[in-house]
């Protein structure tokens, strides 16, 4: 151990000390703070460290032999936590100002007594000046709004680049955004259901894509499409196909190892698979045909149908224990007619799409906006989405008109397209319906409706009686 260089010897009984203070030297103990001071009872300076004397200016050797009390009086140190520690014989935290550089530190003082309970020596270390405290406070806020502003930018790229089609507007669809969100990043198995086109789909890719699992394979498997006689291989791979000869082929199942693993249509599978999958859900681990070995599966489950699965229970076409074991978190998407204020915001986003996809230009006239809100989209999401890119593709207009509508939506929209043809009363009646039933749907009263377009409630309430209730 290093001899101390610049303290006043002490005697050989407190070697001890000696050697306690060679452990505590910054060198040797980089936990401890570089500035350290020594005094005995009486506040004489026995030793200080080098960093002490440099960092705050003390020319070498300058401070020892000198007394605390001296270097407090003389305005050296305000206060003197040296002092103040023999004065009080107890812990001291501080802010000591060390006035001929103008620094304030941060200072611990420590009092060591004997074994009678005297007090032999005070210990002082200047932890952080103040200065750099304020430094450390301002790169941490720095920090944290930097992280902050990652953060919410990383949130918001995620959820364009993975929520194409959760566009919405309509307060049942923001309540399932906000149970996505509070579940994405939980084990539990997931259950989506809903009709055919709601976007069972994108709903599944969001959640994976809003998970810590975002970073791994998403693995999507149609069981509607699978033939029952290559179900199996398909889900579970097989080591060896014996009737082809062909090598190990790995399963879909496995694949989305460290990933997410979507079945949608699952209410089409048959019995036997669905105890495999039961098997599954489990014990997490596989068993790939031909093959004796189980592997084991780190993968978070989704699962979607359009089949009222507890019905299908009931008549014995879908096993109870795998239901339950499915319908963990139960997510069900409202068709599209029940949430009608998604309509327009979905179709914008299509045709800004397809638009792109297709090199065009193209808007919506206000009477095509107006068929697309009252129709009934029993087809849902995908209904709409395809009629989108149809009229991008067929029209050759700048404007998408309901002249461009297909045949088979004619009759199924009289007042938008009775407003195109017949006489003046006619048209003046079918859009006046159509303003009427459009008030209605955003306001629910007579009220609301009397007060957005500037009528009064009596007559709101007989065209309301007329054209919403009739």
């Amino acid at each position: 151990m290093a001899p101390f260089t610049n303290s006043l010897d002490l005697p050989d009984a407190e070697l001890p000390l000696k050697e306690l203070f060679e452990i505590i030297r910054p060198e040797n103990n980089l936990v401890l703070a570089d500035e350290m001071m020594l005094s005995d009872a009486s506040g004489t300076i026995l030793w200080v460290s080098e960093t002490y004397e440099r960092n705050f200016g003390f020319f070498p050797h300058s401070i020892v032999g000198r007394s605390a009390f001296d270097l407090e009086a003389d305005g050296t140190f305000s206060p003197c936590i040296t002092a103040e520690v023999i004065r009080r014989k107890e812990k001291i935290t501080a802010t000591q100002t060390i006035n001929h550089i103008h620094k304030n530190v941060t200072t611990i003082g420590i009092p060591l007594f004997d074994d009678g309970g005297a007090l032999k020596y005070a210990v002082c270390c200047n932890t952080v000046s103040m200065e750099q405290i304020s430094s450390m406070q301002s790169n941490y806020r720095n920090l944290r709004d930097s992280i902050q502003q990652y953060t919410q930018e990383i949130a918001e790229l995620r959820t364009r680049a993975t929520s194409t089609s959760l566009v919405f507007k309509s307060s049942p669809m923001q309540r399932l955004w906000t149970l996505m969100q509070n579940t994405a990043n939980t084990k539990a198995n997931i259950l989506i259901t809903g009709e055919t086109g709601v976007g069972k789909t994108a709903i599944a890719k969001a959640i994976h894509a809003m998970s810590d699992r975002a970073s791994g394979p998403f693995i999507e498997v149609n069981c509607a499409v699978l033939h029952e006689n290559l179900m199996e291989s398909e889900l579970f791979g097989y080591e060896k196909d014996s009737s082809t000869g062909s090598a190990r082929k790995i399963g879909k199942i496995e694949l989305a190892n460290h990933g997410t693993l979507f079945l949608d249509e699952i209410g089409e599978l048959p019995l036997h698979i669905q105890s495999k999958l039961l098997q599954l859900i489990q014990e997490k681990t596989i068993e790939r045909l031909s093959d004796g070995r189980r592997v084991a599966l780190d993968f978070r489950l989704i699962v979607a149908t359009n089949r009222n699965l507890e019905e299908e229970v009931q008549r014995g076409l879908f096993r109870s224990d795998l239901f339950y074991r499915l319908n963990v978190i139960r997510i069900h998407i409202p068709p599209l007619r029940l949430r009608k204020e998604d309509i327009l915001p979905l179709a914008h986003q299509f045709l800004a799409r397809f638009c792109r996809e297709y090199g065009k230009d193209l808007n919506f006239s206000a009477q095509f906006l107006g068929f697309l809100e009252q129709y009934d989209w029993p087809g849902n999401v995908r209904q709409l989405e395809n009629l989108i890119e149809r009229s991008v593709i067929t029209v050759q207009d700048p404007i998408i008109d309901v002249t461009a509508l297909p045949p088979e939506y004619a009759s199924q929209a009289p007042a938008v397209l009775q407003a195109q043809s017949g006489t003046l009363a006619q048209r003046m009646d079918a859009y006046e319906g159509e303003i009427i039933r459009d008030a209605y749907r955003r306001w629910g009263t007579t009220v609301g409706v009397a007060k957005e377009l500037g009528i009064s409630q009596p007559t709101a309430a007989r065209k309301v009686s007329k054209y919403v209730h009739s």
